[in-house]
Protein backbone atom coordinates (compact mmCIF):
# COMPACT_ATOMS: atom_id res chain seq x y z
CA UNK A 1 0.00 0.00 0.00
CA UNK A 2 1.62 3.54 -0.79
CA UNK A 3 2.54 5.64 2.19
CA UNK A 4 -0.17 8.23 1.34
CA UNK A 5 -2.85 5.80 1.18
CA UNK A 6 -1.90 4.80 4.22
CA UNK A 7 -1.77 7.54 6.36
CA UNK A 8 -5.43 8.44 4.77
CA UNK A 9 -6.35 5.37 6.62
CA UNK A 10 -4.85 6.56 9.49
CA UNK A 11 -6.34 9.21 9.84
CA UNK A 12 -9.88 7.59 9.15
CA UNK A 13 -9.44 4.89 11.48
CA UNK A 14 -8.52 7.69 14.64
CA UNK A 15 -10.96 9.89 13.52
CA UNK A 16 -14.20 7.72 13.10
CA UNK A 17 -14.72 7.13 16.75
CA UNK A 18 -13.74 10.29 17.63
CA UNK A 19 -16.66 12.05 15.30
CA UNK A 20 -19.02 9.08 16.62
CA UNK A 21 -18.17 9.36 20.44
CA UNK A 22 -18.95 13.35 19.68
CA UNK A 23 -22.48 12.57 18.11
CA UNK A 24 -23.19 10.22 20.33
CA UNK A 25 -22.63 12.27 23.80
CA UNK A 26 -24.12 15.65 21.88
CA UNK A 27 -27.22 13.32 21.02
CA UNK A 28 -27.73 12.36 24.09
CA UNK A 29 -27.35 15.67 25.61
CA UNK A 30 -29.90 17.17 23.43
CA UNK A 31 -32.54 14.23 24.60
CA UNK A 32 -31.80 14.51 28.16
CA UNK A 33 -32.82 18.24 28.04
CA UNK A 34 -31.72 21.36 30.50
CA UNK A 35 -28.67 20.41 33.28
CA UNK A 36 -29.78 21.63 36.76
CA UNK A 37 -27.29 23.01 39.23
CA UNK A 38 -28.97 20.62 41.72
CA UNK A 39 -29.24 17.55 39.80
CA UNK A 40 -31.49 15.69 37.45
CA UNK A 41 -33.11 13.14 38.15
CA UNK A 42 -31.90 11.49 35.65
CA UNK A 43 -28.66 12.57 33.65
CA UNK A 44 -28.24 10.57 30.65
CA UNK A 45 -24.87 11.87 29.36
CA UNK A 46 -22.25 10.48 32.30
CA UNK A 47 -24.05 7.12 30.81
CA UNK A 48 -23.03 8.23 27.07
CA UNK A 49 -19.57 9.07 28.18
CA UNK A 50 -19.43 5.94 29.53
CA UNK A 51 -20.64 3.74 26.87
CA UNK A 52 -18.05 5.66 24.64
CA UNK A 53 -14.87 4.72 26.88
CA UNK A 54 -16.44 1.36 26.99
CA UNK A 55 -16.68 0.91 23.20
CA UNK A 56 -13.50 3.19 21.63
CA UNK A 57 -11.39 3.46 24.99
CA UNK A 58 -9.03 6.20 26.55
CA UNK A 59 -8.35 7.79 22.54
CA UNK A 60 -11.69 9.42 22.71
CA UNK A 61 -10.95 12.00 25.63
CA UNK A 62 -10.57 14.94 23.93
CA UNK A 63 -14.30 14.29 21.56
CA UNK A 64 -15.99 13.55 25.13
CA UNK A 65 -14.24 16.64 26.47
CA UNK A 66 -15.60 18.72 23.28
CA UNK A 67 -18.51 17.47 23.32
CA UNK A 68 -19.54 17.91 26.73
CA UNK A 69 -17.94 21.58 26.28
CA UNK A 70 -20.20 21.92 23.08
CA UNK A 71 -23.31 20.48 25.01
CA UNK A 72 -22.88 22.92 27.81
CA UNK A 73 -23.26 25.75 24.99
CA UNK A 74 -25.51 24.53 22.88
CA UNK A 75 -28.16 22.84 24.78
CA UNK A 76 -27.30 24.99 28.48
CA UNK A 77 -27.43 28.23 28.01
CA UNK A 78 -23.20 28.48 28.74
CA UNK A 79 -20.88 30.64 27.25
CA UNK A 80 -17.43 29.24 26.49
CA UNK A 81 -14.89 31.38 29.30
CA UNK A 82 -11.85 28.43 28.79
CA UNK A 83 -11.70 25.15 30.50
CA UNK A 84 -13.99 24.44 32.71
CA UNK A 85 -13.24 22.36 35.70
CA UNK A 86 -17.06 20.69 35.65
CA UNK A 87 -16.59 19.67 32.47
CA UNK A 88 -13.60 17.70 32.82
CA UNK A 89 -14.89 16.19 35.64
CA UNK A 90 -17.73 14.98 33.23
CA UNK A 91 -14.58 13.50 31.05
CA UNK A 92 -12.68 11.94 33.42
CA UNK A 93 -15.20 10.15 36.08
CA UNK A 94 -16.12 7.50 33.57
CA UNK A 95 -12.74 6.76 32.51
CA UNK A 96 -11.99 6.63 36.45
CA UNK A 97 -14.51 4.22 37.14
CA UNK A 98 -13.44 2.57 34.09
CA UNK A 99 -9.66 2.20 35.16
CA UNK A 100 -10.65 1.64 38.57
CA UNK A 101 -12.28 -1.56 37.87
CA UNK A 102 -9.49 -2.58 35.56
CA UNK A 103 -7.06 -2.38 38.45
CA UNK A 104 -9.08 -4.64 40.57
CA UNK A 105 -10.21 -7.07 37.47
CA UNK A 106 -13.46 -6.61 37.69
CA UNK A 107 -13.63 -5.08 33.76
CA UNK A 108 -14.77 -8.76 32.03
CA UNK A 109 -18.68 -7.55 30.69
CA UNK A 110 -18.76 -10.50 28.88
CA UNK A 111 -18.70 -14.06 29.76
CA UNK A 112 -18.20 -16.20 26.81
CA UNK A 113 -21.09 -14.73 25.00
CA UNK A 114 -23.42 -13.51 27.79
CA UNK A 115 -23.22 -9.59 29.76
CA UNK A 116 -22.05 -10.12 32.89
CA UNK A 117 -24.93 -7.01 34.10
CA UNK A 118 -23.09 -6.83 38.19
CA UNK A 119 -19.87 -5.64 36.12
CA UNK A 120 -22.42 -2.73 34.23
CA UNK A 121 -24.07 -2.37 37.18
CA UNK A 122 -21.03 -1.47 39.54
CA UNK A 123 -19.84 0.34 36.56
CA UNK A 124 -22.99 2.49 36.80
CA UNK A 125 -22.32 2.92 40.42
CA UNK A 126 -18.51 3.87 40.30
CA UNK A 127 -19.17 6.38 38.05
CA UNK A 128 -21.97 7.90 39.78
CA UNK A 129 -19.68 8.26 42.70
CA UNK A 130 -16.95 10.00 41.43
CA UNK A 131 -18.74 12.39 39.12
CA UNK A 132 -20.82 12.93 42.30
CA UNK A 133 -17.63 13.46 44.89
CA UNK A 134 -15.74 15.51 41.97
CA UNK A 135 -18.32 17.98 40.92
CA UNK A 136 -19.35 18.56 44.94
CA UNK A 137 -16.03 19.48 45.53
CA UNK A 138 -16.38 22.03 42.35
CA UNK A 139 -19.29 23.46 43.15
CA UNK A 140 -18.71 23.66 47.06
CA UNK A 141 -14.94 25.25 46.15
CA UNK A 142 -16.26 27.51 43.63
CA UNK A 143 -19.64 28.17 45.00
CA UNK A 144 -20.63 32.52 44.94
CA UNK A 145 -22.66 31.58 48.09
CA UNK A 146 -21.27 28.46 49.98
CA UNK A 147 -23.94 28.75 52.91
CA UNK A 148 -26.11 28.74 50.21
CA UNK A 149 -25.03 25.55 49.23
CA UNK A 150 -27.04 22.02 50.48
CA UNK A 151 -24.46 19.41 50.53
CA UNK A 152 -26.83 16.43 51.04
CA UNK A 153 -29.55 16.93 48.72
CA UNK A 154 -26.72 17.80 45.91
CA UNK A 155 -24.80 14.89 46.96
CA UNK A 156 -28.55 12.66 46.81
CA UNK A 157 -29.79 14.18 43.78
CA UNK A 158 -26.45 14.13 41.69
CA UNK A 159 -25.69 10.18 42.84
CA UNK A 160 -29.06 9.29 42.14
CA UNK A 161 -29.26 11.24 38.78
CA UNK A 162 -26.24 9.88 37.28
CA UNK A 163 -26.52 6.18 38.72
CA UNK A 164 -30.03 6.27 36.92
CA UNK A 165 -28.54 7.66 33.66
CA UNK A 166 -26.11 5.71 33.70
CA UNK A 167 -27.95 2.11 33.98
CA UNK A 168 -29.94 3.23 31.36
CA UNK A 169 -27.80 4.15 28.97
CA UNK A 170 -25.50 1.14 29.20
CA UNK A 171 -28.92 -0.83 30.01
CA UNK A 172 -30.39 -0.12 26.54
CA UNK A 173 -27.23 -0.21 24.71
CA UNK A 174 -26.69 -4.20 26.26
CA UNK A 175 -30.06 -5.16 25.72
CA UNK A 176 -30.97 -3.25 22.37
CA UNK A 177 -28.11 -2.43 20.76
CA UNK A 178 -25.73 -4.87 20.91
CA UNK A 179 -28.31 -7.87 19.75
CA UNK A 180 -29.02 -5.60 16.58
CA UNK A 181 -25.49 -5.13 15.93
CA UNK A 182 -25.23 -9.09 16.19
CA UNK A 183 -27.97 -10.18 14.37
CA UNK A 184 -27.42 -7.47 11.56
CA UNK A 185 -23.32 -7.94 10.99
CA UNK A 186 -22.70 -11.02 13.30
CA UNK A 187 -19.15 -11.22 11.94
CA UNK A 188 -17.86 -7.60 13.27
CA UNK A 189 -18.85 -8.19 16.82
CA UNK A 190 -16.46 -10.15 19.56
CA UNK A 191 -17.03 -11.34 22.93
CA UNK A 192 -13.29 -13.12 23.36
Amino acid sequence: MPANQTSSVDIISFLQPQIAAFCVIVFVTFINGQAYIGGNLVWLPIGAVSLCYLLFGYRIFGAVFMAITASSIWFHESSYSGIKLLHLVGTFAPLLAIVSMKVFKLSNFFDGEKLVFQHLLFLAILTAFYNTLMKFFVYSYFSDSPSAFNAIQFIQNYLIGDILGCLVVLFFAALVVVPVIKYLSPKSTSTE
